[in-house]
């Protein structure tokens, strides 16, 4: 005798949908969190940054590295995501390291 498969209900279907829901839910909550932690993060370090600088203005005067300013753009984000990651967003001015801009500009 061969087992027939059992056909799922609807109630069956409509629970296990309804699970899958939830589910992407708290995927969705979880990827917010983490999105605020990162901005947390990033806020922290400008902060304890500008700490840094008001203590020892000097300094941070002779450690300035030398580079590009940029604004970040959605693109920047899309093709670096580890940019997000870090807690930057589109708009924050950032500086291009100078070494970083050179080599960009060389012919391959």
């Amino acid at each position: 005798m061969s087992e027939e498969q059992k056909v799922p209900t609807k109630e069956e279907i409509m629970g296990f949908l309804q699970e899958q829901i939830d589910v992407k839910k708290l995927q969705v909550e979880l990827q917010e969190l983490n999105t605020n932690l990162a901005a947390m993060k990033a806020e922290e370090l400008k902060a304890l940054s500008f700490i840094g600088q008001m203590t020892n203005p000097q300094a941070a005067k002779e450690e300035q590295p030398q580079g590009t300013p940029h604004t970040v753009t959605q693109e920047d984000l899309d093709n670096n995501p580890e940019l997000a990651e870090a807690g930057v967003a589109v708009g924050d001015d950032v500086l291009i390291p100078a070494e970083t801009a050179k080599r960009s500009l060389k012919k391959k």
